[in-house]
């Protein structure tokens, strides 16, 4: 591992050629890394010397290692504050990333307790459900269990669908402002399905949301159930009150 080949260690010429790999993007975010057995052969090197390597990499940044699964490129991190008025989609436009929601079905249902209770519905009132999946850079980062009081936002699932984001449907029915009320922040480990969606392992946690939105009337228009994808995005509280 400490033997030279020019004026680098064994293990600091794989770093570099790895290293090379992901800046050149010959090697892109999320994508696995050659085994250890592999990248020992590929650099006539002992396997001790490609694990150092591997672990300057990920003290780097550079890459993450999940136990029983290999390296793999660490992902491009969305850095998401929690602000009144900060919402995704705002916030990958300003940082010039593509990003865009598919809606995974929808339909009419009678409310439970919490979300009856967060959106402050009258009795017998019905929600529309619209499931939904968001993508940045085409990477699975979000999926979404939105519920909006009815018959306020009858064709919110169309309006996403045509305008892209949550916020826009609900600016083309008519509500301009949107505002944050409530976040509760817990995590989890995935469902099955969720983790066949986010394509992570189930062992692989994810942060969980719960969103209560109001209008600028104080309205509540949208309580939200949503399951985030560690591996893109790191969540930001600031604390305007100093």
């Amino acid at each position: 591992m400490l033997r030279r080949k020019g004026s680098l260690h064994l293990w600091q010429e794989v770093c570099v050629s790895v290293e090379k790999d992901i800046r050149q993007q010959r090697l892109f975010p999320g994508e696995r890394l050659a085994t250890e057995e592999e990248l020992a052969r590929r650099f006539n090197v002992h396997r001790n010397t490609v694990r150092r390597a591997l672990e300057v990499l990920e003290e780097k940044g550079l890459i993450r290692t999940e136990h029983g699964l290999g390296s793999f490129v660490r992902e491009r991190l969305i850095s998401h504050p929690m602000g009144r008025r900060t919402t995704l989609p705002v916030i990958l436009k300003g940082l010039d990333r593509g990003g865009r929601e598919e809606i995974l079905g929808s339909s009419t249902v009678l409310p439970s307790r919490e979300i009856f209770a967060a959106l402050r519905l009258e009795k017998s009132q019905y929600v529309r459900r619209v499931n939904m999946l968001t993508l940045v850079d085409d990477n699975p980062t979000m999926i979404s269990s939105a519920y909006f009081p009815l018959p306020r936002f009858h064709g919110i699932d169309k309006a996403i669908a045509e305008t892209g984001s949550v916020p826009d449907g609900l600016k083309q029915l008519g509500t301009e402002e949107i505002i944050r009320y409530e976040s509760r922040i817990t995590t989890s480990n995935p469902t099955r399905t969720d983790a066949e969606l986010l394509r992570q392992p189930r062992s692989q946690p994810v942060l969980k949301l719960k969103n209560t939105i109001v209008d600028g009337a104080n309205q509540p228009i949208l309580f939200s159930q949503i399951r985030m994808s560690a591996r893109w995005i790191e969540l930001i509280i600031q604390y305007n009150d100093l």
